[in-house]
């Protein structure tokens, strides 16, 4: 089965779903290949579906995605659908530690989507700007001078947070 047609499925829900297209991710019956022609074929609405279950695969670390997912990630982040900004954002950060010399397109997109007004958007690029603010290059960088600005600047405490916790372990690699 294709990941449009487990999309297209009106007889399975949302959350059978993406378990479906996580257990194709996970086991190799669905490869980036088809993931990518996915994209080609599905409305933003639905892209939100897959990208949440390639989320899913990035955060379990039961498979490790490679530098393709990381690229397909970026091109959602500035996104019109907040949940493909959502889903792409938290990929991103998810894979940042494996791809730390890729990660320029999308610390500018992230940096961008912290200052958008929805909460969701912002805890998202804070999720991702957290866990790239922590490797070494970024500690050291001007990544943490930015981030140190959004964390002053942000006035919801969940956002606030995710800054928080990174800069304190960023601050002990500087």
């Amino acid at each position: 089965m294709t990941i449009k047609q487990i999309i297209d499925d009106k007889s399975v829900k949302r959350l059978e779903k993406r378990k479906l297209i996580v257990e194709g991710i996970v086991n190799g019956s669905l490869d980036f290949s088809a993931v990518s022609a996915a994209c080609s074929l599905l409305p933003e609405k639905n892209i939100s579906l897959l990208l949440e279950a390639i989320e899913e695969v990035s955060r379990s670390k039961e498979v490790s995605l490679g530098e393709d997912y990381l690229t397909l990630a970026e091109r959602y982040i500035l996104s019109s659908d907040p949940s493909c900004k959502r889903e792409a954002s938290r990929i991103v950060g998810n894979l940042a530690a494996a791809f730390p010399a890729k990660l320029d397109r999308a610390i500018t997109a992230l940096l961008q989507n912290a200052h958008q007004d929805g909460t969701v958007i912002r805890w998202a690029s804070a999720y991702a700007l957290s866990r790239i603010v922590i490797i070494p290059q970024y500690a050291r960088g001007t990544l943490f001078e930015q981030v140190t600005k959004l964390y002053e600047q942000e006035t919801e405490s969940g956002v606030k947070n995710q800054y928080g916790k990174a800069l304190k372990k960023a601050e002990k690699i500087r």
